[in-house]
């Protein structure tokens, strides 16, 4: 995460650098700099709070996981995603 972190605080000094029309090496040595300086604290910060939240739970039983038998024989199962609740199929009635 610190490299991610130290990467997008770099890259957007070097952009608002660039937009403000400074075209020097001396930007990009500027932009290194404050990315390690800001990036790599808060990347720990954020990796220390990845670790601190708790994962999601599952469902427990089929009843709100229909497809959890069937995961239980083959794991690979692709699941697709469930319709949203205005999207619902509507049975088909008689005219």
């Amino acid at each position: 995460m610190a490299t991610i972190a130290a990467a997008c605080v770099a890259g957007a000094v070097v952009i608002v650098g660039l937009a403000l029309g400074y075209i020097d090496w001396r930007l990009f040595a500027a932009a290194a700099v404050i990315g390690v300086v800001v990036g790599v604290p808060v990347g720990i910060w954020i990796a220390h709070r990845m670790r601190a939240t708790p994962p999601l739970p599952r469902p427990e039983t089929a009843v709100s996981d229909p497809d959890a038998a069937q995961r239980e024989v083959a794991p690979d199962y692709p699941r697709p995603y469930p319709p949203a609740p205005d999207q619902a199929i509507k049975p088909a009635t008689a005219s």
